[in-house]
């Protein structure tokens, strides 16, 4: 079993991991702002200490990678470990390289439509709060499309903070679940 035996505790760390890993990638592009940019400007090529970001990308998607086949094998999960792959993909390949582009947006899709499934399974298992995830996955994808559709913002960063609050707080559901001993 292996490192899967973390895998609640695992998702239960994501938002702590992903909180402080960010904090350190800002600290290091004082430049950003949230309202104008998208967070893999900071992973630019141009962006002398591009590492920081992209680096911080590729670890926080191995822990959640890990964290979600843990849950796929608890019956809690079905596409997020491969949105992991993807958001892995994001940090290996800067925006200005043709996969970055689709591996984000593919990685808010499938994220998204996991906890929509995953939540109406709990649903239907009894768990009525599964529902409620269901609809606040969908309503977060809505919400992010309208944000960057009507422009709110100038850059991205806010569209994907709503997206990422939601799958971090997912995660942090399904950790604990999960060590309540849940499965389905």
């Amino acid at each position: 079993m292996g490192p899967l035996k973390f895998s609640p505790s695992l998702s239960l760390s994501l938002p702590l991991v992903f909180i402080v890993g960010l904090l350190i990638v800002l600290s290091q592009n004082p430049w950003f702002s949230f309202t104008d940019n998208a967070l893999s400007d900071m992973g630019s090529i141009r962006n002398p200490v591009n590492y920081y970001f992209n680096g911080f990308l590729m670890v926080f998607a191995v822990i959640g990678f890990i964290a979600s086949i843990g849950a796929l094998r608890n019956g809690l999960s079905y596409l997020m470990p491969l949105a992991m792959v993807l958001l892995f993909l994001v940090g290996v390949f800067p925006e200005e390289y043709a996969p970055h582009a689709p591996a984000a947006v593919f990685f808010y899709v499938l994220a998204l439509t996991d906890i929509t499934i995953i939540g109406l399974k709990l649903g239907r298992n009894g768990l009525l709060a599964g529902y409620a995830w269901s609809v606040l996955a969908v309503l977060t994808f809505a919400l992010m499309l309208y944000l960057v559709k009507a422009r709110v913002f100038k850059g991205l960063a806010i569209p994907e903070l709503v997206g990422a609050a939601t799958i971090l707080a997912w995660f942090t559901y399904i950790g604990l679940l999960q060590l309540k001993g849940f499965k389905l």
